[in-house]
């Protein structure tokens, strides 16, 4: 005959099972709540939670176009060699007549976009043309993450090329890269292009880009590194005012005056793509510069624009920004508390005015930089 426990250690047995029950309960109904605050909505207790499309974050954007009127004329074109379909081209060294792993040019893309946002029919451009009359130029590449030097994904082969130009026309050449589905793959963009040249000469090149759309608008990936190893020896060319520090600074295309001028400048334009409907709570400008001759005392101020619309100025002919008359380059921060519209952010132009203590001389701008703090509900 079987005993029963006494009703003691029954009710000791019961309360232990009705306390973990209400603990599991309890832990099911935060996990359920954290997962609805992440993902939703939110209502219950003395608030309402939400979570954001994208959060708040500064994204950093240099300017790809640049015009230069520091001479007192007309403009010049001094806009990055690849990042448009223009006259403006970048001449490779000598290829072989075929394809070898060690011979190649590569592409590190800016990284300007908020992270974990889809991203489709992203594309890269890639125009180019042989060097010479008779000669073809073909190529095919490869996809990596820039930070880990991971590949991604391969565009044709040495034996079936992406495409191969027999003229000296420059040609756009469209492929789909399906491997880049969100914005922290793009943000972290190398293309390594392989290419070979029937007569062992250059490949001249004109543009090479990434395009694509997310939910909040279509955009352009702009080439910040530039490495060229179609001779089998590297050499790297970043754009000029993309990066600080790196070596590489932009040179005035001519001399600046001993007074500021109203037709001595240069022009910035950014495409920060910030997404519409967004808030700005912040932005700023980077510019680094310095003389390009030791001794000099350089000074600078600005506007920025719209267009042709005047949304601020810092700065003025009788009190610039900053004067640098060291060798070493500035790191000026300027607050644009003008800068409150998306429209104005994703047409934002820069108008710098500068002059030089000697006359005659040029400057040197080493980082000129866009920084948006900005989210989406």
């Amino acid at each position: 005959m079987s005993r029963q426990p006494p009703d003691s250690l029954v009710s000791r047995r019961a309360l232990r099972w009705a306390v973990i029950a209400g603990v599991a309960a309890a832990s099911f109904t935060t996990v359920s709540l954290a997962f609805a605050g992440f993902n939703s909505a939110a209502s219950g207790g003395p608030g309402t939670y939400a979570s954001k499309r994208i959060f708040p974050g500064i994204r950093t954007s240099s300017a790809w176009t640049l015009r230069d009127a520091s001479g007192g004329g007309a403009e010049t074109n001094a806009d990055d060699t690849l990042s448009y379909t223009d006259a403006l081209l970048k001449t490779t060294g000598n290829w072989a007549t075929t394809f070898s792993s060690t011979r190649y040019v590569e592409f590190d893309f800016n990284s300007a976009r908020p992270g974990g946002v889809a991203v489709s029919s992203a594309t890269f451009a890639y125009r180019m043309a042989a060097n010479s009359a008779g000669d073809t130029a073909c190529f095919y590449f490869e996809v990596y993450r820039a930070s880990s030097s991971t590949l991604i994904g391969t565009h044709g082969s040495t034996g079936v090329p992406v495409a191969c130009n027999a003229t000296t026309t420059q040609t756009t050449y469209s492929t789909t890269l399906a491997e880049v589905t969100d914005t922290t793959i793009l943000n972290d963009l190398r293309v390594r292009v392989y290419a070979k040249e029937s007569g062992s000469r250059p490949m001249k090149q004109d543009l090479a880009s990434v395009t694509g759309s997310t939910a909040y608008g279509s955009f352009t990936t702009y080439e910040k590194i530039y490495r060229d190893q179609s001779t089998g020896t590297p050499a790297t060319t970043n754009w000029s005012v993309a990066t600080s520090g790196d070596s590489t600074a932009y040179v005035s295309a001519g001399n600046w005056a001993t007074t500021f001028a109203a037709a001595r400048y240069m022009k910035f334009t950014f495409d920060p793509h910030v997404p519409s409907g967004s808030v700005i709570t912040s932005a700023s400008v980077d510019f680094y510069y310095k003389n390009n001759t030791a001794g000099d005392t350089v000074c600078w101020y600005f506007e920025t624009y719209n267009g042709a619309t005047l949304l601020g100025t810092h700065g003025s002919s009788g009190s610039p920004v900053s004067c640098n008359s060291t060798a070493g380059f500035t790191t000026d921060n300027v607050t644009l508390a003008e800068l409150t519209s998306v429209t104005d952010a994703n047409n934002l132009t820069i108008k710098v005015y500068m002059k030089d203590s000697t006359g005659a001389r040029k400057s040197q701008t080493d980082l000129v930089q866009l920084n948006i703090n900005h989210y989406l509900d």
